[in-house]
């Protein structure tokens, strides 16, 4: 008895962490301003850069998001660098109207993300460049929204919010609440050093500060983490700072997983990048209380043996605490994004979230190889 005692009131202790600590989050949230944009002339010259494997299905849309750009046309130049398509996405790419479009393609023995970034980089001469997925449509004031904010703050990079899109259903809902808190996360991490976290989907940053830091020189082995690793390597290594992009206006649509297989590889492939990436103390502290939490929801069971139906209170406790936080967390996420209507299937989806948590975590331990874009990569 004494023993699951101690075990339980530790789970609680874990409970009561995480509910402190994201009632941290939220308060440092609502210190954080909303971004007020300012005109800057003359317009500074500005790369957007798309790398693309096998896009067909979806980059006519991101490109034509793209030209629909509220910024001069003549400080704006797209590159999309095809990683070796398969498919449509190079003919589609050369058949797109507009002036100040280019087409790389990475040569035979180079591939992945993070080379086509470089490739594209280097190819060009802009003061700025910004990077988004294929399969996104940023919204006509992202990049003068972006450039705005890294002027006005003098930011070495800037990293703005994702938002996914979906048929309204379980699996979109579950995925999209996860993303609209991870956009709270995200800035508080940044805003507080507290730890790293960002989005290549909506990322930008200073040519300067990308040489600096060696572009991804030191991790290209790694093949997911283009944002992560920039954003720390760039934290580390300038004197200016690198901050969220507080603005609903701008925030990035993109694709939700189509079915659960999709999202699981795509959640092993996050947590691989994270386990990979430098981590500060404050990360190795939140991920850990929340993986701990997490399992001793799942194991909770297991006090029977101990102290009998009472491991019922225990459940319950732990369950109440962690819906407490996470519910504070998305309903503060889904007003400022205009998503209240996720929260419908908020109960369904912190079931979820609580075996998503615990296991992916404990996968991404220990997985190493990967399916992604139709390659096994690490």
């Amino acid at each position: 008895m004494a023993v699951g005692l101690i075990i339980g009131g530790a789970s609680l202790a874990l409970g009561a962490a995480y509910l402190l600590l994201i009632q941290w989050v939220i308060r440092q949230w609502h210190k954080l301003p909303v971004f007020e944009p300012a005109p800057i002339e003359p317009a500074p010259s500005v790369t957007i850069l798309v790398a693309a494997r096998n896009e067909a299905a979806n980059i006519r849309h991101c490109l034509q998001a793209l030209s629909q750009q509220n910024y001069p046309e003549l400080s704006l130049q797209i590159v999309v660098i095809d990683d070796h398509s398969t498919d449509a996405t190079a003919a589609m790419v050369e058949a797109f109207p507009h002036p100040n479009l280019t087409l790389l393609r990475l040569p035979a023995g180079q591939y992945g993300k993070k080379r086509a970034l470089e490739l594209g980089a280097a190819a060009t001469q802009s003061t700025y460049l910004l990077t988004t997925d294929a399969d996104c449509q940023p919204p006509p004031l992202w990049v003068q929204e972006q450039v705005q904010h890294l002027e006005s703050a003098a930011l070495a990079a800037s990293t703005g919010p994702v938002l996914l899109t979906g048929t309204d259903s379980l699996r979109y809902r579950f995925q999209a609440l996860d993303m609209a808190g991870m956009m709270v996360l995200t800035a508080v991490g940044l805003h507080t050093g507290t730890w790293i976290l960002g989005n290549g989907a909506s990322l930008a940053y200073r040519r300067a500060a990308f040489e600096a830091a060696g572009g991804y020189a030191d991790n290209r082995g790694t093949a997911s983490g283009d944002d992560i690793f920039l954003i720390a390597k760039i934290t580390r290594g300038q004197g200016l700072p690198v901050r969220f992009l507080k603005s609903a206006t701008v925030a990035v649509p993109t694709p939700a997983a189509p079915d659960w297989a999709a999202f699981l590889r795509q959640r092993l492939r996050w947590g691989t990048k994270n386990a990979a990436a430098p981590a500060s103390a404050g990360t190795t502290l939140a991920l850990g209380i929340a993986f701990l939490l997490s399992w001793s929801i799942l194991l909770s069971p297991l006090l029977f043996l101990a102290v009998g139906h009472f491991w019922l209170v225990f459940l319950a406790l732990l369950l109440l605490l962690k819906s407490r936080a996470d519910y504070g967390l998305l309903k503060t996420a889904c007003q400022f994004f205009h998503q209240e209507h996720l929260l419908k299937s908020f109960a369904r989806s912190e079931v979820l979230h609580i075996g998503y948590i615990a296991f992916i975590g404990l996968a991404s331990l220990f997985v190493r190889k990967y399916q992604w874009k139709d390659r096994y990569v690490k």
